[in-house]
């Protein structure tokens, strides 16, 4: 048996190396096509395969040990048009050498996209509908958090910093949530409470945000109920860059005299440091960052401090490993609800010096292998701490909860052929949860997922998917769940796409709604151990299509059916409010959503509008469910000329029809059904320019122009005007 194996190892290595042997390479450059000036950053995919590369600070790239053949190279960059090369002829023999121009665009029609299908995709190959911020749209608004960024996202509203993808979530006090939040691909999900911490990830060191709409629970699991948002850091670059970022405001005075609870203005402000280098193969990035906020409100003061490092080590051309280490510290205090609409910025007195605290650090790790030319592996592992509680009036202590949270995930794409890609793997996860808050308690789970993308021709391409999964939050027994998905899209001529879709979905009970023993102060929970999973039946019929070079349109119809909806259910005793979650709720979710982005004049005018209609049913009360707007609406215009900049938003939001009406009837929040439809515009203007050869920003910002006063949870008045003042320099 040994002779054998020895034998057969032999034989192994001596194929690998003849095959190395016989292997060529490929190499080249890329330029711009009007400047003809090098360009970083540009991704090279030889088409077929899993393998690519990017170029370099010269704009220079090379690939090893590419077998024999004729391929397709496929050039791609954030602002440039795709631009591909067939007939590329690599051979053992002689090197090839390409050079490659890129013409600028001023829309991205063909945008790259990895979460869909848990791999890289043009935007328009995918069957679901999908939306994307990049970072340039971050850093004009000047967005200090990751749900600040969502407000213009089409289909996605905010309750408060709850998000709510196409009507399937409200408002769940703080306890789980229906839209899975990835950090570079990986779950980043509070174990604890379920939520999703969107301040643990510094916006500034976001390269894009991809939002996918409806369940997603066949590749993704449990929390993919209403859809996925996946959070993409920025790369390292090739040149060493420190950026130096400071930013200062003022909110306005109140609409209305009684309002006023402050003789002093208050103001907000916060500065940023990146350090970006490279050595050798070896990549890393360091962001430090504090924001203070003396808040529009009383006690809703903010402190908040960020680091972040990631760090990239290229082993190879086929070999990489990616670790983010971030950490957050931040203290607040905590309006949870007005006095009355006579005193809207002032919290009841009981409330007056109600404060959290909280710290949270992560360690995230990625390693991509490319096994062969068309196999890719994929290993993702992910280390979550947070401590945070609250202190309310009178409480001798901190009411604490502590979470570890553990996550790894081993995933492979593998092209079988032509027409077969396959994206398959197993996740597992286990957090360990201690505090007064929650008590003590262990969760996890275990996942399998499989997926088949068959591609019959260029015009149709089918995709079948599945997920098993085991979770366990502690409850009297383990809940498995089997998630299908299919989907198919068809390109009848170019520029042109229609797909379709179905999905299940499944959300198992998060710690709070099954365990919760104590609230901050507005909440007291009442545990309940026999809750049961939620399922989802999700439907899309979309058409996306390119309008030449003027921008693109994409509609799309959809339905949700939804059964054992988790909802809390009130009980009021006297000034107590005491909340246990129940699965009461068979929903019904169906509408439409159109989007459209349109460029003029080269590129220097931009415009997106987007609007979505949703139908958000109770099934078993017969009316509609709490905290969903029927009508969502988000436009905005970006014009440059020259160095100048001017840029508008506008979004809508009608008027929630349905919202937690006990505790308005139980005196808890005085006036707390004084709500109206949405109405805000912001503005901003800047410019570029450059002093001894460093580069500078500044920025004018003014958010609700027209001081619209307005909630988004009843008894919490929204910020008023602000002015905002941006200055960044690049070294």
């Amino acid at each position: 048996m040994a002779i054998v194996s020895r034998y057969s190892f032999a034989l192994l290595g001596l194929i690998l190396l003849h095959e190395i042997a016989m292997a060529g390479s490929l190499a080249g450059k890329v330029s711009g096509k009007d400047d003809n000036q090098p360009l970083a950053g540009v991704n090279v995919v030889l088409q077929g395969t899993v393998r690519g590369t990017t170029t370099n600070a010269q704009g220079e790239f090379f690939m090893t040990n590419i077998p024999p053949g004729v391929y397709a190279v496929v050039f791609s960059l954030v602002g440039y048009q795709r631009e591909m090369l067939t007939g590329v002829l690599i051979d053992d023999e002689n090197d090839k050498l390409l050079s490659v121009l890129m013409r600028e665009s001023p829309l991205q029609t063909e945008q790259i996209v990895v979460t869909a299908n848990k791999r890289e995709q043009s935007l328009i190959e995918v069957p679901v509908s999908i939306s994307v911020v990049d970072a340039t749209e971050i850093q004009r608004r000047n967005t200090l958090t990751i749900d600040e960024a969502l407000r213009y996202v089409p289909g996605v509203n905010m309750t408060g910093t709850q998000i709510n993808i196409r009507g399937s979530s409200g408002y769940s006090l703080g306890a789980g949530s229906r839209v899975l939040m990835l950090l570079d691909g990986i779950p980043f999900i509070a174990g604890d409470t379920g939520e999703l911490i969107f301040e643990s990830i510094p916006a500034g060191q976001v390269d894009r945000i991809e939002v996918v709409k409806g369940a997603s629970s066949a590749l993704y699991g449990s929390n993919a109920l209403g859809g996925v948002i996946n959070i993409i850091t920025k790369p390292i670059g090739e040149k060493p860059l420190t950026h130096i970022r400071t930013y200062g405001g003022l909110y306005s005075e109140p609409s209305f005299d009684q309002w006023k609870w402050s003789d002093k203005r208050r103001y907000f402000n916060g500065q940023s440091l990146t350090l970006t280098r490279k050595l050798g193969d070896l990549g890393f990035s360091v962001f430090l960052s504090r924001q203070f906020d003396d808040g529009f409100r009383q006690n809703d003061y903010r402190r908040r401090y960020n680091l972040y490092i990631k760090a990239r080590e290229d082993f190879s051309e086929s070999s990489s490993l990616t670790l983010n280490v971030g950490a957050l510290h931040q203290e607040s205090g905590q309006f949870l609800y007005w006095r009355s609409l006579d005193s809207a910025l002032i919290p009841p007195l009981r409330h007056m010096t109600d404060n959290l605290k909280s710290t949270r650090t992560y360690v995230n790790g990625l390693f991509n292998t490319v096994l062969s030319e068309r196999m890719l592996l994929t290993l993702k592992a992910l280390w979550t701490h947070s401590t945070w509680g609250f202190q309310q009036m009178g409480d001798l202590t901190r009411t604490e909860s502590l979470n570890d949270g553990f996550r790894v995930e081993a995933s492979s794409v593998l092209m079988l052929d032509d027409m077969h890609t396959l994206t398959f793997g197993v996740d597992g996860n286990i957090d360990l949860i201690r505090g007064a808050m929650f008590g003590q308690r262990t969760i996890g789970g275990l996942a399998l997922f499989a997926q088949d993308e068959v591609r019959f021709s260029d015009q149709f391409t089918l995709t079948l998917g599945a997920r098993s999964d085991f979770q366990s939050v502690g409850l009297t027994s383990g809940n498995s769940d089997i998630n299908p998905k299919i989907a198919l899209t068809h390109r009848p001529w170019e520029g042109t796409t229609f797909r379709a879709s179905f999905g299940t979905g499944f959300r198992v009970p998060s710690i709070p709604e099954a365990f919760i023993a104590a609230g901050g102060g507005l909440v007291k929970g009442v545990p309940n151990t026999d809750l049961k999973p939620e399922i989802s039946l999700s439907f899309e019929l979309g058409a996306s299509h390119t309008l030449g070079t003027l921008g693109t349109l994409d509609v799309a119809a959809f339905r949700s059916d939804f059964n054992n909806l988790i909802e809390p259910g009130l009980l009021i005793s006297g000034q107590n409010l005491f909340v246990q979650w129940r699965n009461v709720v068979k929903a019904r979710v169906q509408g439409y959503e159109t989007s459209v982005k349109l460029a003029f004049f080269d590129g220097d005018l931009h415009t997106n509008v987007g609007y979505t209609y949703t139908f958000p049913e109770d099934r078993i009360a017969k009316t509609v469910l709490k905290y969903r707007p029927r009508h969502i609406l988000y436009t905005n215009a970006q014009a440059q000329v020259g160095w100048f900049s001017l840029g508008v938003d506008f979004r809508y939001v009608s008027r929630v029809e349905r919202i937690d009406q006990e505790l308005v009837d139980a005196g808890i929040v005085p006036d707390g059904d004084e709500r109206d439809a949405i109405y805000v515009a912001d503005a901003r203007v800047g410019g570029e320019f450059s002093i001894s050869d460093i580069a500078f920003s500044a920025g004018l910002h003014v958010k609700n122009i027209f001081q619209h006063n307005y909630v988004e949870l009843l008894g919490n008045m929204m910020p008023p005007r602000t002015f905002v003042l941006t200055l960044e320099a690049r070294l």
